[in-house]
């Protein structure tokens, strides 16, 4: 599966990849903006300072190089990126995880069913009647992956930092949260000898002496805790460099702190905010930013500009149709148009699973390879350029063509703005959808069975078609 081919630093890169110094540095922008590639690009840098230090101070060890990021898919991704960045002939000791996978491997704990602990916090939230379970649920996420075990109090009155204000929470119900989900929830934990993955972070900080990185990267850092990342705090080398790639109009999960309380001293001239968009069409932008207008922007976010991208293209295009005539449709458009030994084309849904298996049995009988990388941790190395993913696994990557058919409520429910946030996390989950797209976007829906969020197409910046 094609990866973003090698490339230079622009002239707006070069001045932070080309800048060697030790502490913490912040790259934010929109998606498209080459945070990541910046980040890989720095990564080569460094691994030059390192080795030149280890080399002066007569050390014979590996230059220690971790990169967390959000999911498995974008660790085979960016690994496979990693891989080309520092110099062959260096000694390096390179980790590419996802936060949990490496906090696993390290610490060696048995965590237990992770899948019966979601279903019993789901069962006590259900006590919660002015607010949806499922967001009583992210609740109780955001309150252990922010707060320390010994300070959980603390969420009474804090600010909600990252959590929006709709619902409103008012501080009877964050008690009641405390009291009423979270407390017998550990207790349900400490009897069934199971670890959750806010426990895992905390562990990770304590449990383990430190390992010390030399360099870190730290890929969507918006969907990090601040658990989390006070334990990567504790595993840095004495002299250290850590990149945090980050921005909070792609937050997708419960997430909320400052750097403060996550444990760093960010410094406003160690914040590089990146302005150009090196992936997208105007007409991509366009669309992906008119499905996020009214989001608020958080401290390092940024929405996708159509200012800043250079390349022209056309309009993103809706399919209205039966499914099987959208799918028909796209599997004849690749077959014309787009040449698979050098373009890659990804199609796009909002859950995976089986509602990718039309898609699948569509391509196989038109003899168009293609591969799942949804969760996948390893990045497909075959010649295949078509791949199948879910939303939540497609941050981060991109892609020259993308299609997002079958576009119904079905696989985009939410409730009321006043019960939940859905909606607003699934309106961020489709505005990074589409803006994986390089070259082209289309999307698809049955009249009649039309997800709800099409509301939020933004007149002018799409075109339609019957299929």
């Amino acid at each position: 599966m094609k990866t973003l081919p090698p490339v230079g630093p622009s002239p707006e890169q070069r001045a932070l990849v080309s800048q060697n110094r030790l502490g913490v540095e912040v790259i934010c922008g929109a998606a498209g903006s080459g945070k990541t590639t910046t980040a890989l690009l720095r990564l080569k840098s460094l691994s030059h300072m390192f080795n030149g230090r280890l080399v002066r101070q007569e050390e014979d060890r590996p230059i220690k190089i971790l990169i967390l990021t959000f999911n498995r898919t974008l660790a085979g991704y960016v690994s496979e990126l990693a891989s080309q960045q520092p110099d062959p002939k260096f000694k390096i000791d390179l980790e590419v995880e996802t936060f949990s996978r490496w906090s696993i491997k390290k610490l060696g704990y048995q965590l237990g069913d992770q899948k019966k602990a979601e279903g019993v916090l789901y069962a006590f939230a259900t006590q919660i009647k002015n607010l949806s379970p499922q967001y009583v649920v992210n609740e109780c996420n955001y309150i252990l992956g922010r707060f320390e075990p010994e300070r959980l109090s603390s969420y009474l009155d804090a600010d909600r930092t990252g959590r929006g204000q709709m619902p409103r929470v008012p501080k009877a119900t964050r008690q009641q949260i405390l009291d009423e989900v979270i407390e017998p929830y550990h207790a349900w934990l400490r009897e069934n000898n199971i670890i959750d993955w806010n426990q895992l972070a905390v562990f990770m900080a304590r449990d383990i002496s430190p390992i010390g990185y030399d360099i870190v990267i730290v890929d969507e850092s918006q969907d990090f805790s601040a658990i989390q990342l006070r334990a990567i705090k504790h595993h840095l080398a004495d002299d250290h460099t850590v990149t945090f790639v980050i921005d909070t109009v792609q937050r997708v999960y419960a997430r909320g702190w400052t750097w403060a309380e996550a444990g760093y001293e960010v410094r406003s001239d160690r914040i590089t905010s990146l302005r150009n968009n090196h992936r997208n069409t105007q007409q991509i932008a366009a669309f992906a930013a008119g499905i996020l207008t009214g989001v608020a922007v958080d401290g390092e976010g940024a929405m996708p500009n159509l200012h800043a991208a250079t390349e022209s293209g056309p309009l993103p295009l809706v399919l209205k149709g039966k499914y099987q005539r959208q799918v028909d449709w796209a599997v004849d458009y690749i077959k014309r148009n787009i040449d698979l030994k050098v373009e890659s084309v990804a199609f796009l849904k909002p859950l995976g699973g089986g509602w990718f298996d039309i898609i699948r049995a569509s391509l196989d009988s038109a003899s168009i390879s293609y591969v799942n990388i949804t969760r996948e941790r390893e990045w497909p190395r075959g010649q295949e350029n078509v791949a199948t993913c879910s939303f939540h696994s497609a941050k981060g990557l991109e892609f020259d063509y993308v299609f997002i058919l079958g576009f119904n409520q079905r696989n985009t429910e939410f409730s009321e703005e006043d019960k939940d946030d859905q909606l607003l996390v699934l309106r961020r989950l489709l505005a990074i959808a589409i803006a994986r797209a390089r070259k082209a976007v289309f999307i698809g829906y049955k009249p009649g069975e039309e997800s709800k969020l099409i509301r939020f197409f933004e007149v002018g910046t799409y075109a339609e078609v019957e299929v």
